[in-house]
């Protein structure tokens, strides 16, 4: 242990000496250079070249170089300032301010600058300098003015520090800006003056502009402050209204209506209410007003006064001028609007006529009036027996009969000029062109002379328009021989004004009643009843041979030996009927007195036939022969007698055909919502899907029923639709087969009851299989 002590004193000795010794040897540059680089190779040290690469710092010693930096700039310095001092790259200051930023919270890097919270703490209380001598600052003056985020002056200078050194509060409608209770107090003080002063509606822009208050600190500070009046939105073109105001214009509104019963919409809108109607429901919430177009009317006036005088009117079977019982300063636009709304509003009977602020009970007027119907009909006598009323319906069916002629025309002429284009666009082929079909243009003929000639279809389309004139309505009332009727009774009561008005009123009626009567006094002459007779039997006849037309088309869909005995039944039936109307007509020309004409068999017919005279007998003997024949040979027979008979057969128009079909099937399953037979039932049931089906109708009696019903069961596109049929057909061949009274007949009458309505809404709701309702 000694000899390690003297050991240790003895190297000691030697190390002191060889310190106390001068160094005889000393290193160059480039040695030091060299030694530096090694140790920096084998990471033995780390050191930071300045910019020319002859000096050398430690980190830690360019750290300590960056803090004293930024406690020289007063907390706050730019990592560019920074570098140009130190003369170290700004890449090695932005890295180590980085890290002094990360490891010391109270330093903050942004925007290639470090602050400290010294630097924060003197801004605090520049910005606390500054709010207190102006009341109100904004973050965003802040930013421009130190140049910072306004997220950071916001956060930790403004919101850190407020109510420590910065005194003042924060804006909750608006968190950048921040004011002192001083400020608002003195805002406060501003408003109230303001608003106290005021008298009328004044628009609240104006107002903060001659107060300079921020227009969103206004409308927080105005509700407490409690003002006499309101502000009526928070926008820009709100309106401050004082309660003063407010309370004269109610005051007068209700004064006038107190005193007038009603309210003129521009007078209240005079007094600076934008909405009069909602002014007026808010002002008499319990009080039933009607609402007009200029004023707005109590119930004062319309019960106490209108309603009253026009019951006591209605009574009296008078009149009654409304203008002398409602207040003057309703205009006569107000009176009739006001009495039309009355009658509507009021359930009161429409008994009443207006006329120029008079209102007439319908009784009195038509008591007024009655005198002429005399005289209507005197005229109407009177044009009979000169003959105008006769011209004037000859001139009314040859004006019909032209209009179809021209629609006749027109539609040919138009068939023909596309004929024409299609031939014109399509070309011929002709040897001119070496047998090739060529296509030419189509001429149009060039307008010459000006505007008043027209092409080829324009001046036809203008034939056809100017053509189809209607006749005008004969008068044989006129306006003036009413007037003087009622003239006299008119002046008497001072209303001879109105003598015109009520005449055109009852002119058009009194001229129908005239043109009734003529019509009545024609139409009971002899010859124009057999002319009706005529025409009807046309039109009956035309009628029944398009149902034969349609009911062939239909049979013809059916199996061929169904056929023939179809057409046998519709000739037995529809053709019968013909021959019937054929034969009783052609006996009352012939003068023949008949008997039991309602059903002539062919044998009847015959003998009548026999009778009549040569033009007829061959037609009506012809006719009976071919209604046992085939139906194209019955058709012509039918044509035949029609024109010995001087009637014609219209032309087929198979536009028509389908709304005929629709139109017997709807009468097919009206009858059928009607009917409680089960056999009738069945019979129309299948004949409805049938129609549905096939499109076509049919006519067949009941004795055809159950094959057609097994055509339809034949049908692939019918399906499974038709099955539910199949139970009531087989129960109602069974009842038609049961003795009535017995068991069987009940049982199978009960069943049938219990299938009908749905037997019903399958005929009725059918649809052809892959079809839609709008197909």
């Amino acid at each position: 242990m000694g000899s390690s002590w003297d050991e240790i004193k003895r190297l000691a000795a030697d190390f002191q000496k060889v310190q106390l010794t001068s160094t005889l040897q000393k290193l160059s540059e480039r040695n030091c250079v060299e030694i530096v680089q090694l140790l920096i190779k084998k990471q033995l040290v780390s050191v930071v070249f300045t910019n020319d690469g002859k000096e050398y710092i430690t980190p830690d010693h360019l750290e300590r170089e960056i803090l004293d930096e930024l406690y020289v700039n007063g907390g706050r310095v730019n990592l560019v300032e920074i570098a140009k001092t130190l003369n170290v790259d700004l890449s090695r200051i932005n890295d180590i301010a980085e890290k002094i930023s990360t490891d010391d919270s109270q330093i903050h890097f942004m925007l290639g600058q470090l602050i400290n919270e010294d630097y924060i703490f003197s801004i605090a209380q520049e910005i606390n300098e500054k709010l207190q001598q102006a009341g109100e600052i904004n973050v965003s003056d802040l930013t421009v003015q130190f140049d910072l985020p306004s997220d950071f002056i916001q956060r930790d200078v403004m919101e850190k520090n407020l109510g420590k050194v910065i005194k003042g509060r924060q804006d909750q409608s608006n968190q950048r800006i921040f004011f002192t209770q001083a400020y608002i107090t003195r805002c406060k003080c501003k408003i109230r003056g303001a608003l106290a002063a005021l008298t009328r509606p004044t628009n609240v822009s104006y107002l903060i502009q001659q107060i300079n208050v921020p227009e969103k600190l206004f409308h927080s500070i105005v509700d407490e402050i409690n003002p006499a009046g309101s502000v009526t939105s928070k926008q820009s073109n709100a309106l401050y209204i004082p309660h003063i105001y407010a309370k004269m214009q109610s005051d007068w509104v209700i004064s006038f209506f107190k005193q007038n019963g009603f309210l003129e919409y521009d007078a209240i809108s005079k007094l600076g209410i934008s909405d009069p109607k909602g002014f007026i429901k808010k002002m008499f919430p319990n009080e039933e007003m009607t609402f007009l177009e200029r004023c707005a009317v109590g119930s004062k006036i319309i019960d106490l006064t209108l309603l009253s005088a026009l019951n006591e009117c209605q009574m009296t079977k008078s009149y009654v001028d409304l203008a002398t019982i409602l207040p003057s300063n309703l205009s006569e636009e107000d009176i009739e609007e006001l009495f039309q709304t009355i009658l509507s509003t009021k359930n009161i009977p429409n008994n009443f006529v207006y006329l120029e602020t008079t209102a007439f009970s319908k009784t009195y007027l038509q008591e007024l009036v009655s005198p002429c119907n005399d005289i209507a009909i005197a005229n109407a006598k009177s044009s009979i027996d000169a003959g105008i009323f006769q011209k004037y319906l000859a001139e009314k069916q040859i004006a019909a009969n032209k209009n179809l002629d021209n629609d006749a025309d027109v539609d040919g002429k138009s068939d023909k000029r596309d004929e024409r284009r299609k031939k014109a666009s399509s070309g011929k082929a002709g040897g001119g062109a070496q047998g090739r079909e060529t296509k030419t243009k189509s001429t149009k003929k060039h307008q010459r002379g000006g505007k008043n000639n027209r092409d080829e279809d324009s001046e036809e389309e203008m034939d056809v328009r100017s053509s189809k004139k209607t006749v005008r309505t004969l008068e044989l009332m006129k306006r003036g021989d009413i007037e003087k009727v009622i003239r006299k009774k008119l002046e008497d009561e001072s209303l001879d004004h109105l003598s015109n008005k009520i005449a055109d009123l009852y002119v058009g009626d009194l001229n129908k009643l005239a043109l009734a009567e003529a019509q009545k006094l024609f139409e009971a002459t002899p010859q124009n009843n057999r002319r009706q007779t005529h025409a009807s039997l046309q039109e009956k006849i035309n009628t029944l041979l398009s149902d034969i037309r349609l009911y062939e088309k239909g049979i013809k869909t059916l199996p061929d030996s169904l056929q023939q005995s179809l057409l046998k039944y519709l000739l037995k039936s529809l053709g019968n009927d013909i021959c019937n109307e054929l034969t009783i007509y052609v006996a009352g020309e012939c003068n023949l007195q008949l008997k039991n004409a309602d059903n002539l068999n062919v044998d009847q017919r015959n003998k009548i036939a026999q009778e009549c005279d040569a033009e007829y007998k061959t037609a009506l003997l012809e006719l009976n022969k071919a209604v046992n024949k085939n139906l194209d040979d019955f058709l012509e027979a039918v044509e035949t007698a029609l024109k010995a008979c001087s009637m014609i057969v219209k032309k087929v128009d198979k536009k028509k055909d389908r709304s005929l079909i629709l139109e017997h099937k709807h009468k097919l399953c009206q009858q059928l919502h009607e009917t409680a037979d089960h056999a009738l039932t069945l019979h129309l049931v299948v004949l409805i899907v049938f129609t549905t089906l096939t499109g076509n109708i049919i006519h067949a009696s009941g004795k055809f029923v159950s094959q057609i019903y097994t055509y339809l069961l034949m049908q692939e596109k019918v399906g499974d639709q038709i099955v539910s049929l199949t139970k009531y057909h087989d129960a109602v061949l069974k009842l038609l087969q049961a003795t009535e009274n017995s068991e069987e007949y009940k049982e199978l009458t009960n069943e049938l009851n219990g299938l009908q309505k749905d037997v019903k809404d399958f005929a009725i709701n059918f649809e052809k299989p892959g079809l839609t309702k709008a197909d």
